[in-house]
């Protein structure tokens, strides 16, 4: 819709900003707080309305007097898809313009650069937008969290060890899905939904573990990825590249080989399964444990070296630290750094629930926000 010169105004855009953040609120308090006449405050929401940005939400209460209307952000004004892709099944989840998730679900499909699997994929994407009852044309993106490095534009796979999926674009999933896609590297995802769920600004590293270690760096509440996209990718820093483990890079003793899950279970072993041995008390199991936060501390300590700033345990791993395992890590760091540490600076990430895809709705969402 074309806007006239007021539309591109600072009164439109301010005042969905004071409407969007407030939640409810009524035309006095507008007025008030932007220091504008009724009248103008009157036609600016007039527009607002017309292009569907807030919607009238009832009344408030008032035991005197008229009942002031209140406004609000239409929430059904626009809507994103996170996907995140894994090796044998894809994670969905859904989300408002108030950034609220709506809804998730899972599909075992063996990824496959391959036509059918496109195609499969995008039917079922488009089946569970419908299953909202959402309109297709309310979608404007599906943003799709992959391990692996991904160009600054959001289009293709830089590098992609883990799925083989090195020179994967965007299109290939846009062609099949109908809606615009962006991909993303996991770890920055994971990185966005702890930002967005703690509503902590402060500069941090994410480390989000998993079956891998993903890493991501934020600084001023922005991923910080480098002039080629490669910075944060702190699970390739090599701690012992003579006789440490294998590492999927083809490297051995990455950090990737001390930290991820898989440098804690055995094959075929859940962490459901190991986290149930270790409440049995099983010694076994209790030494692996204690042996792997001591690694991970080890390298929590390295990371900390370069930027000296919080740092957050995110991933599935998050889920089953309890305050033992944090108070672990942190008195262990404090015996081993080469600096005082007066205040603990590890944290359990609260994100917990499907990160990737809920991390890689984020980006979208706050595109159509700038763009109002």
């Amino acid at each position: 819709m074309k806007r006239d010169n007021n539309r591109l105004s600072g009164h439109y855009r301010a005042m969905y900003k004071l409407i969007y953040e407030s939640g409810k609120i009524s035309k006095q308090d507008i007025a008030m707080k932007m220091n504008l006449s009724l009248p103008t405050v009157t036609q600016t929401l007039h527009q607002l309305m017309e292009d569907e940005q807030i919607v009238t939400d009832g009344k408030f209460t008032s035991s005197v007097g008229r009942r002031a209307v209140v406004y609000s952000p239409n929430n059904e004004r626009a809507y994103a898809v996170g996907l995140e892709l894994f090796a044998n099944h894809v994670t969905a989840t859904l989300v408002n313009v108030l950034y609220e998730d709506l809804g998730s679900t899972t599909i075992n499909l063996p990824f496959k650069i391959e036509e059918g699997y496109f195609q499969q994929l995008g039917d079922w994407v488009r089946e569970f937008i419908s299953a909202q009852s959402i309109s297709l044309d309310k979608v404007v993106g599906v943003g799709i969290g992959i391990q692996g490095l991904i160009s600054a534009d959001g289009k293709k796979v830089l590098y992609g060890k883990i799925l083989n999926c090195t020179g994967l674009t965007s299109s290939q999933f846009e062609r099949a899905i109908g809606i615009p896609v962006t991909l993303f590297h996991d770890a920055d995802c994971v990185a966005l939904a702890e930002q967005n769920q703690s509503h902590n600004q402060e500069d941090a590293i994410y480390l989000s573990i998993g079956e891998h270690l993903g890493t991501a760096i934020v600084i001023n509440n922005q991923i910080y990825t480098g002039e080629k996209g490669r910075s944060g990718t702190m699970e390739h820093i090599t701690l012992n590249s003579k006789t440490g483990h294998k590492c999927y890079c083809g490297r051995r003793g990455c950090l990737e080989t001390y930290s991820s899950l898989s440098a804690l279970l055995r094959e075929n072993e859940t962490i459901e399964g190991f986290m149930d041995h270790l409440k049995q008390k099983d010694q076994e199991t209790v030494q692996r444990w204690r042996d792997y936060l001591t690694n991970l501390a080890e390298v929590i300590n390295n990371l900390h070296m370069f930027t000296d700033n919080r740092l957050v345990i995110a991933g599935v791993l998050a889920r089953y630290l309890d305050d033992g395992a944090i108070e672990f890590i942190n008195k262990r760091i404090k015996s081993i750094t080469a600096f005082p540490e007066d205040q603990p600076y590890v944290e359990r990430g609260t994100a917990q629930s499907r990160p990737v895809s809920f991390g890689a709705t984020l980006p979208i969402i706050k595109s159509v926000l700038d763009n109002i």
